[in-house]
């Protein structure tokens, strides 16, 4: 029997875009049986626009809050069976409720289902779409979806659709988050319920310059990375301090025999790979040094060796490694504990190849010789 499915849309002066989000929702092949959109106190004439489309949704309006408190607002009112909370600057693809909530009414198990998105532009001069990749994206199996979302957020709230029941047990949006409550939630819905994420695209999400943030807490997008990265630490901080190690990987990895053989280390590795990929570089170095001086008669494996390459994932996230010199230091005092500390910096210099060609690339001489200065530095 087919589930019945509620839409949230949470809005803050898109009037520019929200109506062409709403008819990628209303252009579904399977219509869903409510539609709240939730205005957070928008002043630009949102609602007007949001209100022209009366007869297919409900509309409500608070004062600013934030986009969680819109959601909480919101989800007491919904009656649906599933729950898909939608952007109002993203295009959804017509087959998305079909594919995502078809999942659900087909395997009772799944708590939630994704799908894969693409980022777009709006070249300015023809008005045309630019399509490309996600700048993270994995094929998670179930068993890999939670230990991804640790290493970034490959998932999205247009791409999912979830059990109203999901979120009932796990309480609401935090509030205190105005950036980043999505993948906070996500990764509670990860840990503690089933998922499966379909490789077809089910939605385009936007790139643009508008600001983000409640009215009190408004920022533009060059602002967005430092956001970013005070809010993830608010998220990972508590999170990664009471994990255990067994839900760091997937079931399977911890069985390979190369990873049981040193699975301590294979941990703190994980957990620095985490760390260090949220710009939480003390931390990392911390988990890395505890990492050195664990089996230092073993050689680090292929695996392990791809948990370190794989922590500088981001520009500004590997900033720290050359611009901070306390991070610096640490990082290259690592040669100095034990063998493995040495593999361990020179697999940090390593990591940082592919920005030292895209700095060369666009002609940033003086980044790309420190960069160089410090790869440089890992491997005497």
């Amino acid at each position: 029997m087919a589930g019945t499915v509620s839409v949230i849309l949470a809005t803050y002066n898109r009037v520019d875009l929200i109506a062409e989000t709403l008819e990628s929702l209303l252009a579904q092949t399977r219509m869903p049986d409510q539609i709240i959109v939730v205005d957070d106190g928008s002043t630009d004439g949102t609602g007007d626009v949001v209100q022209r489309y009366g007869e297919h949704l409900t509309y409500l309006r608070k004062e600013n809050g934030g986009k969680a408190s819109a959601l909480n607002l919101a989800m007491g009112q919904i009656t649906g069976d599933y729950l898909w909370i939608c952007d109002d600057d993203d295009l959804l693809e017509p087959d998305a409720c079909a594919r995502l909530a078809g999942a659900l009414d087909a395997d009772p198990e799944l708590g939630y289902a994704a799908g894969r998105h693409e980022d777009f532009i709006v070249d300015p001069a023809t008005g045309e779409q630019v399509i490309k990749a996600p700048g993270y994206w994995r094929a998670s199996t179930p068993e890999e979806l939670f230990p991804d979302l640790l290493d970034g957020c490959h998932i999205f709230q247009p791409g999912l659709i979830v059990r109203r029941s999901v979120y009932e047990e796990l309480g609401g949006f935090n509030p205190v988050l105005t950036r980043a409550q999505d993948y906070e939630m996500l990764l509670r819905i990860a840990r503690n319920y089933r998922g499966r994420l379909f490789p077809e695209r089910v939605y385009l999400h936007r790139e643009h310059s508008g600001a983000r943030g409640s009215a009190t807490e408004r920022f533009s997008t060059e602002e967005s990375n430092a956001k970013w990265i005070k809010f993830h630490r608010m998220i990972f901080e508590p999170l990664l301090a009471e994990l255990p190690d067994e839900r760091l990987l997937a079931p399977d990895v911890w069985a390979r025999p190369d990873v049981a053989l040193v699975k301590d280390r294979v941990a703190e590795l994980k957990r620095a790979r985490v760390y260090a990929r949220h710009v939480m570089w003390p931390e990392a170095l911390d988990a890395m040094v505890k990492a050195a001086r664990l089996h230092t008669d073993i050689p680090l494996t292929e695996f392990e060796q791809d948990l370190v390459l794989g922590a500088t994932g981001y520009n500004f996230g590997c900033a720290p490694l050359y611009e901070d010199a306390e991070i610096r230091a640490r990082a290259l005092a690592l040669k100095s504990i034990s063998p493995i500390g040495k593999a361990l910096a020179g697999l940090l210099g390593r990591s940082l190849h592919w920005r030292i060609k895209q700095a060369a690339g666009e002609r940033k001489l003086g980044l790309a010789a420190k960069l160089t200065g410090f790869v440089a530095q890992t491997r005497v």
